[in-house]
Order: structure tokens, then C-alpha cells, then sequence
């Protein structure tokens, strides 16, 4: 049981939000950098986690989540294993409130064993595998490599934001409504869906961090989709007795 616990700690390290920046030589990210919008703080230094993670990843699948809280995105953030090797340099620190995930399966294959944890809820929200809670000063940092992860977001969203908070940007509202209307262009004939369009975060991954760099709060809670994540490692502070991650319907098994 006890390793069935540990490696939902892992997990964690899923979602997130998360992700990698955007690779088009002329994409939503170099543009956010030339307005000179990118610039974004480090990521916690590796000792700061208080141990050396594993250098065996954890793989996190699930059709849906909901993710909670943003507080801060940081691309490339590779972080140092406990075999000396680092993660994939396309690693992305995350760090939220909580995470709510659907239908997730969690895996691990190891030189002498593999673990597999499922919590299949459908979809009753009630059940969902939840990591991290809704209290004052609950933070949920993650170290992932995004293969699939969309967050399901409209334009309309980013641009209330922006002129709502325009006093932050310092006279350059005219520049970051253009930037929510080059990131959301692709999306301009597609079906908007129960959510919005659903982005892969790599594309707003940089319009994301303009927006949690200049303290501007987004949506209490952004449904995401599609989650295929490899997960070096996690972090849940959480208060006395609260607990950092529960799954209700969860299901282990061990292979040899």
C-alpha cells in the first residue's frame, strides 16, 4: 500500500498545466518575447525539494482534468536525478492548487517490477483522483514532459482578462489583445465545444505565462484534455491533516 501511496504522490507531477513552449519560428511565443512579455522568473532550485527524485518517470494518461489555480509556468526546467542524469530539457515546472483527473491511469516500469494505478470515474466528478485542495496556501509543483495536454479555454476569456487587469500592462494592451488573437486564430472556424476551443498548452503556454507573470488571477478552474504526461517528479504542501492527493476508486496493480 505504501508504494501504491508513494506513486500517487508522483502523479502529481502530471498535470500540469504544464508544457512546452511554443517551437514555430514565428509562434505565439516568439511574439510574446518580442513584446518583451516573457520574462519569467526561475523555478525552484532542485534542493528546494527537500530529496533527489527518481531518475524512473511515471506516466500519467487521462481523457479529462480540471486544473486549479495557477500560480507559475516555467518552461525548459529539466531537474536533476537521482541517477545524475537530468529530465528531458523540455521539462516544464508547473505549480497549482489542485488538480482534478478523469478516468486516469498512472504507470511506472522499473528494473524489477510495474506499477499501474487506475481510478476510473467516468464521469462523476465526485470520484475523480484529486491532487492538492481548494485551502489558503495549497501548492502543487510539478516537473513534467508534455507529450498531449489541452487546456480548453475561449479568446473571449483571455480578452476579458486583459482589458479587466489593463492597468497592469503598462500601456501595452493594444499588443497583448493581439497576441490572444494570434494564438486563437487557428481556432477561428473550429467548433467551441461544452469549454472552448481545446489548445494544446505548448500553444498557450506563453500567452498563459504573460498573464501569471503580471499577477493577473485566470479562471478558478480550466478544464483540460487529452493528458499523455511523464512525470519526473512532485511537491504537495498542504495543511495539517489534509490530504495531498485522494482517489477514491482507485485500483493497483504490480507486475514482477
Amino acid at each position: 500500500m505504501s508504494s501504491a501511496r508513494g506513486l500517487w504522490m508522483r502523479m502529481l507531477t502530471i498535470v500540469g498545466i504544464a508544457s512546452v513552449v511554443a517551437a514555430t519560428a514565428y509562434g505565439p511565443g516568439n511574439i510574446a518575447t518580442a513584446l518583451g512579455f516573457r520574462e519569467l522568473p526561475p523555478p525552484p532550485a532542485p534542493e528546494s525539494i527537500g530529496y533527489i527524485p527518481s531518475g524512473t518517470p511515471v506516466k500519467i494518461q487521462a481523457p479529462r482534468a480540471r486544473i486549479a489555480g495557477f500560480q507559475k509556468v516555467v518552461p525548459r526546467s529539466p531537474i536533476l536525478l537521482a541517477d545524475g542524469s537530468m529530465s528531458p530539457p523540455t521539462t516544464v515546472y508547473l505549480r497549482v492548487n489542485k488538480i482534478e483527473l478523469d478516468d486516469v491511469t498512472i504507470s511506472s516500469v522499473r528494473p524489477d517490477h510495474a506499477f499501474v494505478i487506475k481510478n476510473f470515474n467516468g464521469t462523476d466528478e465526485s470520484n475523480a483522483a484529486v491532487v492538492g485542495n481548494d485551502d489558503p496556501g495549497t501548492a502543487v509543483e510539478l516537473w513534467i514532459d508534455v507529450k498531449s495536454l489541452a487546456l480548453c479555454v475561449t479568446a473571449d476569456t483571455f480578452y476579458s482578462l486583459a482589458v479587466g487587469y489593463a492597468g497592469v500592462f503598462g500601456g501595452r494592451l493594444d499588443e497583448l489583445l493581439a497576441l490572444v488573437a494570434d494564438t486563437f486564430r487557428p481556432t477561428a472556424e473550429s467548433a467551441l465545444g461544452g469549454f472552448g476551443p481545446c489548445l494544446q498548452i505548448n500553444t498557450l503556454l506563453p500567452l498563459v505565462a504573460v498573464f501569471i507573470d503580471h499577477g493577473v488571477p485566470l479562471p478558478a478552474s480550466l478544464p483540460a484534455a487529452n493528458l499523455d504526461l511523464t512525470a519526473a517528479t512532485a511537491k504537495v504542501t498542504t495543511g495539517p491533516g489534509r490530504p495531498a492527493v485522494t482517489a477514491p476508486l482507485g485500483i493497483v496493480g504490480v507486475t514482477r
